[in-house]
């Protein structure tokens, strides 16, 4: 009962947050974002929540359904595409032959198509939380701190590599960690 409480916390958060939920470009040889995550969303199951932990009332959740609904389809597909270029860049990047120019430009391409999903995520984030009272804004606002906190004492959202992902920034060892120094003779 306790796990399903927090997973519906969770919920909540990446309704509220959906601006934090960009992911980062892992490097080489590092697992790419996991689709199935956001395949699985369920608005209505959001709201259902939501009208829980903030007690919406029935106008509040048809506006939520209703936003939910205008948005949904274009940050799908702004999902995909993100995932197409972030495939195609990861490809590149093994090449050894791949132009720097060329892995610039798609990274460039890649870094704009986040962005664009990004801000539409923002904007329906803007929209939802003009639909809460002042109170509501104030107890949703404390949720997401704490799923921030949470967060970051994992690590991150995907995994526990940091937010500079895994290798010489982030926390765990990765394939573009220098090794250890020899020992001093």
């Amino acid at each position: 009962m306790k796990i399903m409480h927090s997973l519906t916390k969770v919920g909540l958060v990446l309704a509220l947050a959906l601006p934090g939920l960009a992911q980062g470009t892992p490097g080489p040889g590092m697992p790419p974002p996991n689709p199935q995550f956001h395949k699985d969303w369920d608005p209505d199951r959001m709201v259902d929540h939501m009208a829980r932990e903030l007690k919406l009332t029935d106008a509040q959740k048809a506006s939520f359904k209703a936003i939910f609904a205008k948005h949904k389809d274009s940050l799908k597909a702004k999902g995909q595409a993100i995932r197409e270029a972030h495939e195609a860049y990861r490809a590149a990047l093994e090449k050894p032959d791949t132009p720097p120019d060329t892995l610039k430009t798609m990274n460039r391409s890649l870094a704009d198509l986040k962005f664009e999903r990004r801000m539409e995520a923002r904007t329906m984030h803007q929209e939802l939380r003009a639909v809460l009272t002042p109170e509501q804004r104030e107890k949703a606002a404390r949720m997401e701190g704490r799923m921030e906190g949470m967060r970051k004492a994992r690590g991150g959202m995907g995994g526990g590599c940091g937010s500079m992902g895994c290798g010489p920034w982030g926390k765990r060892p990765g394939p573009m960690t220098p090794p250890p120094p020899a020992p001093a003779p």
